[in-house]
């Protein structure tokens, strides 16, 4: 319901107009929701301040009760708003706050209880919600929580949460100890570091200090730092080991870029990237950067590869991007009946392919594999600048218009977790030429118009970057 919704079904109650199924239906939310008891609250002592000084002989008693209607003038409540400074403020005192900082490359929102949204403060009943990123978690006591999406984490109580589904790392004082709840147990915290995974079974891991852990069951038991615990559906599994967690925002580290700034006609072969750790080497056809570009048009088959150094990957520094900028497309010959892009290759195998899929329509489009590409859905449209995001922990892959990946997903592909990538590939070709790549015969890919036809790729800059972790807590040796 909404704020005046729930103000007008107080004041029905005060002047006992509720039938007995809406006053037993807001007994029981008052039971539940906090906020609603607070109003109610302030309107029971405000009735009751009013009361006292227009005849009526009720005193500031919270339980509902029967009150006769009246009628007072605008000009007699102002001259009773100075009896009420003493009282209001404890009614009406402001609901405790935990301050949120959106981390880089993130994309979340905070819901509260009301339904409103747009703050960035958590209160009681809000939600904070992402759908990738991290979010940092100024909490009451000093403490402090860090939370990894995409998931929700709810604030329950001011020292309580619940972590519906993500990855989060929270930091209690010796003056506020903190309890999280997951669907299969709640943990209370004393003074000390401990971090929770909410996926298909949820994760306990305790990196500094002491916490208790109820269970479905209604059993207590304590852990120590350098523990950690899961619920199996029956019993509570617990080890002599704990994982590491982030603890603070990540920091870009570029890994591969080249911009493509070299002389007219110099040829792609041989030449170093700007930053990588190699230099591009070509398979087939003989590509030249021209004007800042490197070009492949023309209906010739180029393929050229670059080394990427590994790992860069794992379980904390998990996100990888990949940027994409071209020539306008539609100022170019850059889309055409084949297909052209970058794919992020595993050995020989190709993993995630970015770019025009196959066809005379100005689109991009994201695919685990460049023979499959010609299926590829949604295709974007008058896109000039486009990144790749990859999610190391869940494989997802996500495609973004521009270089920041802090807004919605254009495309998103389940890929496959815990990826490495060890080659990138700038290629152009027909439907007959991806067959080959993926070790099909070239008659694989039919007979239909444009199979021949090979597409065209006007790229200006290319950069790959992880999201680096460096601020991490690891648990010390039970």
């Amino acid at each position: 319901m909404s704020l005046r919704d729930d103000e007008q079904l107080i004041q029905d109650a005060l002047d006992h107009k509720l039938d007995a199924r809406r006053f037993a239906a807001l007994e029981a939310r008052l039971l539940r929701e906090p906020e609603l008891r607070r109003l109610y609250l302030s309107y029971s002592r405000m009735d009751g301040l009013l009361g006292e000084k227009f005849g009526d002989t009720a005193s500031n008693v919270t339980p509902i009760r029967r009150k006769p209607a009246r009628f007072v003038s605008w000009g007699a409540i102002a001259a009773c708003l100075a009896g009420l400074v003493a009282v209001l403020p404890v009614a009406l005192k402001k609901q405790p706050e935990c301050l949120i900082e959106f981390g880089p490359e993130s994309h979340g929102r905070v819901i509260h209880a009301r339904g409103d949204s747009g703050d960035r403060v958590l209160r009681v009943g809000s939600r904070l919600e992402l759908e990738h990123g991290s979010a940092s978690v100024a909490l009451q006591h000093g403490g402090r929580a860090y939370f990894e999406g995409p998931g929700t984490l709810e604030m329950v109580e001011p020292d309580r949460f619940r972590l519906h589904e993500g990855r989060a790392w929270f930091e209690s004082t010796a003056n506020g100890p903190i309890a999280c709840m997951t669907d299969t147990f709640e943990i209370q915290s004393g003074p000390g570091e401990f971090g929770v995974i909410a996926t298909n079974q949820a994760e306990l891991h305790v990196l500094s200090g002491e916490l208790s852990v109820l269970t479905p069951d209604g059993k207590t038991a304590g852990l120590s730092a350098g523990h950690s615990a899961r619920w199996d559906g029956e019993t509570l599994l617990t080890a002599d080991t704990a994982t590491a967690f982030t603890t603070g925002f990540p920091k870009a580290v570029t890994i591969f870029a080249d911009n493509f700034d070299e002389p007219n006609l110099t040829p792609l072969s041989g030449k170093m990237p700007d930053t990588g750790a190699g230099p591009w080497k070509i398979e087939y056809g003989g590509p030249l950067i021209e004007n800042g570009i490197l070009d492949t048009s023309g209906n010739v088959r180029h393929t050229a590869f670059a080394p990427l150094e590994i790992p860069v990957l794992d379980d904390l520094s998990h996100v990888l991007l990949l940027t994409l900028e071209t020539e306008d497309p539609a100022t170019s010959r850059f889309h055409s009946p084949g297909w052209a892009g970058v794919s992020l290759y595993t050995g020989d195998q190709e993993r995630i392919f970015v770019g025009d899929p196959c066809g005379l329509a100005e689109g991009w489009a994201l695919h685990p594999a460049g023979y499959s590409a010609r299926n590829a859905c949604p295709l974007l449209h008058g896109k000039s600048t486009v990144t790749l995001r990859y999610d190391y922990r869940t494989g997802l892959a996500q495609l973004f218009e521009g270089t920041d990946t802090s807004g919605p997903a254009l495309a998103s592909e389940w890929i496959e977790p815990g990826l490495q990538f060890d080659r990138i590939r700038i290629a152009n070709g027909s439907q007959a030429d991806a067959a080959v790549d993926a070790g099909k015969p070239a008659s694989a890919a039919g007979d239909g118009p444009g199979v021949e036809v090979r597409g065209d790729i006007a790229l200006r800059n290319l950069r790959l970057s992880v999201l680096s972790a460096d601020a991490r807590s690891v648990a010390a040796q039970p």
